[in-house]
């Protein structure tokens, strides 16, 4: 722990005192930064403003910004990309909303970063949704894909009405509950069942590591289903098949540099991910990242559906790799299992030919 947060932990009151005044820093310079590059739009008319970039240390969502970055690179070389945070255009005294307004052009296309989002269990990004749908209704706007779930029927309703409003916007949803859930919340505007675009990683990775042991890349947050305890008591039954070690994909360190160098922290943690024989897991991106080291992965339960329905874009695909345990005890059972069975550990590709390839054209017919 930093000098300053241990100070700020043992002084409640100097932290209700400067952190006003750190919070109105960030935000003014996240609003320089962005209205800088607002303002420097070569090519009015051929612009792709990238919104929802992620800023904090989960490395699942940092897997997404490289992912995108490299889909929008690979398939709109031509047009030129703004990138904005969230907290440009709301949660802060400085929206740059009227300003996104009036640069946007025809021909521009707004893309929405991928995630948790659609959702009121914390964050500002569905409120940012709202805020650019309600500025450009006849925006050409792609949601790449979305985990949906709203604790209040009052904040879905809210969020249905405006998506329905749109005139060109093409919503996809990751996994079987979403899209079940965005047929019914967006019935006026076309929505596709589509995978993580991190699957796009799966397969262009070789490792010739001598494999050992099994790690346990476990969250540490409200979604987690099993309690640390539980969890502690299963890594050392585990331990009697094998060597275990524990990691997470949200990581500690300076934000700023984790984000400032994603792609360096994602590779690291895929090769440490393929020195191992297997991953258990209760991360969305802890399973995907799985696949890309080449590594079987079992996935355990959390306190909603995203990562459980997700596997199921693996079935039929992937189907050694991957395994889906109904409680601690089965996935012990099935720990035994995969330990002794034989794997390449390498898998190949399959998501980025058969879905991201052929996004751009689905775009464009779906909001013509």
């Amino acid at each position: 722990m930093s000098l300053l947060k241990k100070i700020f932990t043992k002084n409640k009151h100097i932290f209700k005192i400067v952190y006003p005044v750190y919070f109105e820093y960030k935000s003014l310079l996240i609003f320089f930064k962005t209205r800088k590059a607002l303002s420097e739009i070569k090519y009015p008319g051929n612009t792709i403003f990238y919104i929802g970039i992620p800023v904090h240390k989960n490395l699942g969502d940092l897997a997404q910004g490289v992912c995108i970055r490299r889909w929008l690179k690979k398939n709109y070389p031509n047009k030129q990309v703004v990138e904005i945070e969230t907290n440009a255009l709301v949660n802060t005294r400085h929206s740059l909303l009227n300003k996104l307004k009036k640069v946007y052009k025809q021909g521009d296309i707004i893309v929405y970063q991928s995630g948790y989002t659609t959702t009121d269990i914390g964050g500002f990004a569905d409120e940012m949704h709202r805020a650019v749908m309600d500025i450009l209704p006849n925006a050409k706007m792609l949601m790449l894909p979305q985990t949906i779930f709203f604790v209040k029927q009052e904040n879905q309703i809210r969020t249905s009405k405006c998506y329905n409003s749109m005139k060109k916007m093409l919503f996809l949803a990751r996994d079987r509950v979403s899209y079940n859930l965005a047929l019914e919340m967006f019935p006026d505007i076309p929505v596709m069942q589509f995978p993580d675009i991190v699957t796009t990683m799966i397969g262009k990775y070789t490792f010739n590591y001598e494999r050992n042991g099994i790690l346990f890349c476990c969250r540490n947050d409200s979604e987690k289903y099993y309690s640390n305890s539980e969890i502690d008591d299963f890594i050392k039954k585990c331990s009697t098949l094998s060597k275990t070690d524990k990691t997470d994909t949200t990581k500690s360190g300076k934000t700023k540099e984790i984000v400032n160098n994603a792609e360096a922290y994602i590779n690291k943690e895929i090769d440490l991910y393929a020195h191992y024989k297997l991953i258990i897991t209760d991360r969305y991106h802890g399973t995907i990242l799985s696949l890309v080291a080449g590594t079987p992965v079992i996935i355990i339960k959390t306190t909603d559906h995203k990562v459980t329905t997700g596997a199921e874009w693996f079935k039929g695909v992937y189907d050694d790799y991957v395994y889906l345990a109904e409680s601690l005890e089965h996935s012990y059972e099935i720990a035994k299992t995969v330990l002794n069975k034989k794997f390449d550990y390498a898998l190949p590709p399959y998501f980025e030919s058969n879905y991201y390839d052929k996004l751009p054209e689905m775009f464009e017919k779906s909001v013509e």
